[in-house]
């Protein structure tokens, strides 16, 4: 259990970007998405959200920051 432990930990570590993304972007879009009525999207919502961790976690910064 300690090993699954340390690989999870290290996984969050090194993807937290990723992950925040995933979820809080892809939420948030989704969100906005419903606003506007643009239903039966939230996949895409959320994959861009994704994308947005993806590129996040290549650049080490977010995209609004220099």
């Amino acid at each position: 259990m300690d090993k699954f432990n340390e690989i999870l930990t290290n996984h969050i570590s090194n993807w937290n970007m990723v992950w925040f993304g995933l979820i809080f972007w892809g939420s948030v879009i989704n969100a906005i998405a419903e606003l506007y009525l643009v239903n039966n999207n939230s996949i895409f919502c959320y994959l861009f959200g994704f994308l947005l961790g993806v590129v996040a976690k290549i650049r080490g910064t977010w995209l609004w920051k220099i």
